[in-house]
């Protein structure tokens, strides 16, 4: 009898034990210590793919303990509704936590009018233009750092502007991903890049490569212009600018949260927040900001120092013909398609629209700004062009 109590204690502790350590470890390896810890994004994805099945065993084992705990009364009720606690807010941290603190506004997104977000935003904040068939939004790089999505239909495009600050990078995809209406949301940040998952579909979409991991669907990406809102104002007086109004009491606790590290992050002093990148790439400074394009089985990347030496510059990738532009006067570089209706065209002047004397070139998509350790992380073999 007095053996049989010894290993019903035995075997309380131990399940107590792995419970504790499995719950803890499902919300640090699907939240930020996870990324510290340089924890594999493969096991961020095999867990994301089969949560419900570790969320079960999670409750199961919670439940057993709770069975162990009535049949044995090793610990008071105390102490197992505190482990009962512990467990819960595991749960919700490793599958809910970031869903929300950063809520996405793909739709119900909050558009103002020039001279409204003029009162708001100070002339040298960083914005991002999208311009679709005419019509233009405006999103600020201050007001994409918490909810990190916000969509719109812009000239007749579903589209919707991603950001990641730890790269510091938008990208402007379609809100079709190949499974009809989307609802995309933050999963987590892999490798200082952000993960979106789709809650419609289940699917998951790295930022920067705008790859999918359990299908083979095509993301459409979308060109966007970085400039100042300086400049902004001046050159698309009648947009709409996103505004996010901070009206949350959790936003003042997550701006002061990264205020730090966000500081950090853009600091040539200090490496990536995250130990999670290569930083075997040493062509450029870690922390310095690039233009890149990925042609699919090529990528290039710019300087800005490069694109000032080299305001009109035509080069060709993958046989085909692109031309960058850089506007000194608003400080924007923008890529362009060289050729017109499939004809390469001849011209001895373009500004930063793709407007020359012999027609209008067809602006892409590029990486506006990105850190050059995280762009040569994800794309090793990238091209350089730098001044």
């Amino acid at each position: 009898m007095i053996e049989a109590t010894k290993n019903q204690k035995m075997l309380f502790v131990v399940v107590a034990v792995v419970t504790a350590v499995y719950s803890i470890f499902a919300a640090v390896l699907m939240t930020e210590p996870g990324q510290s810890l340089n924890l594999p994004r493969s096991w961020v994805v095999a867990y994301y793919h089969y949560r419900w099945l570790f969320i079960g065993l999670n409750v199961a084992l919670l439940i057993y303990l709770w069975y162990l705990h009535l049949s044995l009364k090793i610990w008071t009720r105390f102490w197992m509704s505190l482990a009962t606690v512990g467990v819960v807010v595991c749960i919700i941290a490793a599958n809910f936590l970031l869903t929300a603190f950063f809520p996405s506004y793909q739709y119900g997104a909050n558009y103002v009018s020039i001279e409204e977000a003029d009162g708001i935003l100070d002339d040298n904040e960083v914005i991002y233009a999208v311009e679709i068939n005419g019509e233009v939004r405006g999103f600020p790089r201050k007001h994409l750092e918490v909810p990190h999505i916000a969509g719109d239909n812009i000239g007749g495009k579903d589209v919707v502007m991603t950001f990641c600050a730890l790269s510091n990078l938008p990208v402007v995809i379609e809100q079709d991903i190949g499974f009809g209406k989307s609802d995309l949301g933050i999963l987590i940040q892999t490798h200082n890049n952000l993960v979106m998952v789709d809650r419609q579909s289940g699917e998951l979409i790295q930022q920067i490569t705008r790859q999918t991991e359990f299908s083979d669907s095509e993301i459409v990406s979308h060109p966007n212009t970085m400039t100042t809102w300086r400049s902004f104002k001046e050159l698309y007086p009648d947009a709409k600018i996103f505004i996010y109004e901070f009206n949350r009491v959790v936003d003042s606790l997550l701006l002061a949260l990264f205020e730090g590290p966000m500081e950090k992050q853009f600091s040539n002093e200090h490496g990536p927040i995250f130990p999670t990148l290569a930083m075997t790439d040493n062509r450029l400074l870690p922390k310095e900001q690039v233009w890149g394009f990925d042609a699919g089985n090529v990528q290039v990347a710019f300087t800005r120092s490069f694109a000032k030496q080299n305001p009109l510059f035509r080069f060709s990738l993958e046989g085909q013909s692109l031309v960058m532009v850089y506007d000194e006067e608003h400080d924007i570089v923008n890529l362009f398609d060289g050729s017109i209706d499939g004809q390469l065209v001849d011209f001895e002047s373009v500004d930063f629209r793709g407007v020359t004397e012999n027609g209008q070139l067809v602006q892409l998509p590029m990486h506006n700004g990105v850190f050059w350790m995280v762009w040569s992380h994800w794309y090793p073999d990238t091209q350089v062009y730098d001044g």
